[in-house]
């Protein structure tokens, strides 16, 4: 990942290498699979989606975005292959809702999208840890927008998808996704319940963290345990 200043990123927007509006854009950023707790896509556009995130101040791992991708790239048959994008990043612009501090960065990953309506799943840490705690709040949520353009080749020539807006909220602790829980002695016997998104625990989901106490011997006196796992 490439940290770059607000005022040096511009995005590049090349035409297709074919005809009229042609490319490629983001349809929605597909929830994972609720049972099994998965993070495992099928490509399909019948895949449930995440309208906007939220990601604890806590998180020791970033937003993990997935997105679904569309082709609107048209080819006959048996010109499939060289009518295939072939993806490789998305420049991301992120920014604290009305007005605040701004981070760019490119995010690289790999994948290939069929012509003809083609759809495909990639997956990308969109709001990194060291933008989390840059841009967090521990004592109030903050919302960030995330613009996203994925981008790759088509024909041996560059070629950009539409820009998508993600909003995420980065909840500060005990604000939504994390509850602290202090037990009396220590942890043991902590129970806590995890519905969270199988991509990453501390994004789109509910769960406890355990205050470690003194007499924790699992974990740092103190320390926070996410999700928060009883001591045996």
């Amino acid at each position: 990942m490439r940290l770059v200043s607000a005022l040096a990123f511009t995005f590049l927007v090349v035409g297709c290498a074919d005809k009229g509006d042609e490319g490629f854009f983001i349809l929605n950023n597909t929830a994972p699979p609720v049972s099994g707790g998965a993070c495992t896509f099928t490509g399909d556009s019948g895949q449930p989606f995440i309208a906007a995130g939220s990601i604890s101040q806590l998180a020791t791992q970033g937003y993990v975005f997935t997105p679904l991708l569309k082709s609107r790239i048209t080819a006959v048959t048996g010109m499939e292959s060289e009518r295939t994008i072939h993806l490789e990043g998305a420049n991301v612009t992120l920014q604290v809702a009305n007005g605040g501090m701004m981070q760019s960065f490119t995010s690289l990953f790999s994948g290939s999208l069929a012509p003809n309506g083609g759809t495909t799943n990639v997956s990308f840490e969109l709001l990194p840890v060291s933008s989390i705690k840059a841009l967090g709040n521990t004592s109030q949520n903050v919302e960030v927008v995330a613009s996203v353009t994925p981008y790759g080749t088509l024909g041996g020539g560059r070629i950009d998808g539409e820009p998508f807006q993600y909003p995420i909220t980065i909840l500060a602790p005990g604000n939504g996704i994390v509850t602290g829980i202090q037990p009396p002695v220590s942890c043991k016997g902590f129970n806590s319940t995890i519905t969270a998104n199988g991509c990453n625990p501390y994004q789109d989901g509910t769960f406890a963290c355990c205050i470690a106490s003194p007499a924790s011997t699992t974990a740092p006196p103190g320390s926070t345990v996410c999700p928060g796992v009883g001591e045996m």
